[in-house]
């Protein structure tokens, strides 16, 4: 049973009360995760997989790690298994229900105790249903908890799809079919290669759980239902597919969903309330709130529940009175929970004693990040996807740009060692810099340098196209070189040293292109933050241990061209400059392909970022300090805010920058 809280009440004006905590007693982070643990019982294991394919077996248990950390950071689990639900047919277009003309479009209560996943295996449904609920009502979290019944029944069974957790906010492009979107959010979110990912939703191996329909902008929202609509007649769709929407949006659309049912998540009752109370120790509370006909009408969502047990002794009750409308109360009611989170006392895992941010700090970083969300429609952020579009204005984009170009000449300054390489370096990257200064941040796949069977047959054709890509290049470049300075001595010498610099910068582009493709995996995990920066990083330097040789050979044959097609009969090698060519090569080819750029661009941007005070330069030790403040989840290398409504309600601040 959750701890016992002291607990004494704020009489307002007109005699109604709130009540308030003991501010130094409550320890947020177990208020509601107790009432899990203790009440309903901990989340249960992952059962033993007895699918044979790897692949599968990662992707769920990618999914299950999502479920179960989720459902763990969740502020309203607690009540979700005693969610009422009701059916409401009218909700979704099923093609028999126009023949057999069912007159009976009411809803109807379905019995308190039935499991989300018994509605979805409902002879009638046939893994066909639609989630409807009010803000804050527990459809996310109902999804989670069908999500988790779904990866233990594929666990045990092969023949059951994969269950797959998408957010239809993402899907912003008109022209992009479901299909589609679906393979493009596979590849971000859970790393399945779209050569994997098609065949698995042709055969309907996923299962597709889709939440946020109505997070999507308004006149995407119908559209996108026809579009799934399209999908599901097309014979292409998957043979089971769940829908959360809010109801309210839903019921605008004329366009109904295609599915066979449809469940809306019923507000709480008095009975669940009462129990929910007493099962925090916070009966008295209970009692106080059944007295104020407005707070009770907020706290039958589990979300809202949840969120004013939290924030109970940060309201002020004369301030409570004064508001008079459902907006007021529940904007006013989600700014109490993020001042008590923001201010509370907790003990940091991330941030040593006395050097956490301050309240001030936080709510300012988190005000960015919501509105870069609401503005990408995104419900989920990766510090490796920060792109340049995150400046605010011309000024820091000039900044950018600038760093772009200045913070890899020490690395070049250290590498070639002579003032003329550093100046060499210089231009380089500040050239660079500027043709590319607009580019997205791309990071880099990881290399594969154990030579396996597979890994070599990519390799060999890489090199063969490479080969062939650089004997062309370098016939066509020595012609015109030996054309413009002899015709004898000087197509000979361009065609030999065209040929030779070609070959070699042919075969190491095909060299590289094949370590690139040999690496390629059908499916890859994120599991920490940031990881695709730290894997480019990490390419840089085999990457270019490996090359060298290959950019020295480039240089003697450019060195050997020169020579050619000068009038000098003697050939001789500058080898200082051949030193600073081929590191110079070394570092250009070595850096492209190996994620040089990539890191270049992010660290610049972060620079950019923090300078002007968007973000703090440990970016995901803040995120992950967010967390413990219930403001923010985590999933492996992925966050988002504790609910919806917490971010919108950030993004709707404002703020400027300290």
């Amino acid at each position: 049973m959750a701890d016992q809280r002291n607990i004494d009440v704020k009489q307002s004006a007109d005699g109604s009360a709130l009540v308030s905590g003991d501010h130094n007693r409550i320890d947020q982070s177990r208020t509601v995760n107790n009432v899990v643990n203790n009440y309903y019982g901990p989340l249960p294991n992952q059962p033993p997989s007895q699918r044979t394919d790897r692949n599968e077996k990662t992707l769920l248990s990618a999914v299950w790690a999502e479920v179960q950390d989720r459902l763990n950071q969740s502020l309203h689990n607690a009540v979700l298994l005693n969610l009422g639900k009701a059916e409401q047919r009218h909700q979704v277009s099923r093609p028999w229900d126009s023949q057999l003309r069912i007159a009976d479009q009411a809803s109807r209560p379905l019995d308190p105790e039935t499991a989300i996943a018994e509605v979805f295996d409902r002879e009638d449904i046939n893994g066909r249903l639609l989630i409807l609920g009010n803000p804050g009502a527990g459809k996310t979290t109902t999804l989670l908890d069908l999500a988790a019944a779904l990866v233990q029944r594929a666990n045990g069974d092969p023949a059951q799809p994969i269950p797959v957790m998408f957010n239809l906010s993402s899907w912003q492009d008109d022209k992009q079919t479901l299909k589609d979107w679906l393979l493009s959010e596979l590849k971000l979110k859970y790393g399945v290669s779209t050569k994997l990912g098609q065949p698995w939703l042709e055969a309907q191996t996923l299962l597709p759980l889709l939440d946020g329909l109505d997070e999507l902008p308004p006149h995407r929202q119908e559209p996108a239902v026809q579009k799934i609509n399209d999908w599901l007649q097309s014979g292409e769709g998957a043979s089971q597919l769940l829908v959360c929407s809010r109801r309210e949006e839903y019921e605008l659309y004329a366009t109904k969903l295609l599915l066979n049912g449809a469940i809306c998540l019923e507000p709480l009752t008095d009975d669940q309330l009462a129990t929910y109370f007493a099962a925090l120790g916070m009966e008295p509370l209970w009692h106080t709130v059944r007295q104020d006909p407005d707070f009770l009408a907020l706290v039958r969502t589990p979300l809202l529940l949840s969120v004013s047990i939290l924030a109970n002794d940060t309201i002020d009750p004369a301030q409570w009175q004064r508001l008079t409308t459902p907006q007021e109360r529940l904007n006013y009611l989600l700014d109490a929970y993020i001042q008590r989170q923001l201010h509370a006392p907790i003990a940091s895992r991330t941030y040593p004693p006395h050097k956490q941010p301050t309240a001030q700090q936080t709510r300012h970083w988190l005000t960015w990040l919501a509105q870069q969300l609401q503005a990408q429609s995104e419900d989920e952020f990766l510090i490796e996807k920060m792109q340049p579009s995150m400046l605010a204005n011309k000024k820091e984009t000039r900044l950018y740009e600038m760093i772009i170009g200045l913070n890899t000449v020490p690395v070049a300054g250290m590498i070639i060692g002579p003032i003329a390489g550093l100046i060499l370096g210089l231009v380089l990257v500040l050239v660079l810099g500027l043709i590319r200064k607009d580019a997205d941040v791309i990071t880099i796949k990881n290399f594969d340098f154990s030579f396996s069977h597979s890994a070599r047959k990519k390799i060999i054709k890489g090199l063969q196209n490479g080969l062939f890509r650089g004997l062309i290049i370098g016939l066509i470049g020595g012609l015109i070189e030996g054309l413009t300075v002899g015709l004898i001595r000087g197509l000979i010498g361009g065609l030999i040293g065209g040929v030779t610099v070609g070959l070699i910068g042919g075969l190491l582009g095909g060299l590289l292109e094949g370590l690139t493709n040999a690496s390629d995996p059908d499916l890859v995990s994120r599991t920490k933050p940031n990881q695709g920066i730290f894997n480019a990083a990490r390419n840089i330097l085999p990457v270019s241990l490996a090359i060298y040789p290959f950019t020295v050979l480039m240089a003697i044959g450019s060195q050997f061209l020169i020579a050619m097609t000068s009038d000098s009969t003697a050939l001789s090698f500058d080898w200082s400059w051949l030193f600073l060519r081929s590191i110079s090569l070394t570092f250009v080819l070595g850096g492209f392909y190996s994620g040089w750029y990539a890191c270049a661009q992010h660290f610049s941007l972060r620079l950019v970022l923090h300078r002007t005070n968007a973000i703090p330069w440990n970016y995901a030790r803040f995120l992950n300090h967010c967390t413990e403040r219930l403001l923010l989840q985590r999933v492996g290398g992925r966050y988002r805010f504790i609910h919806r409504l917490i971010q919108e309600r950030f993004a709707a601040t404002g703020g400027h920058r300290l």
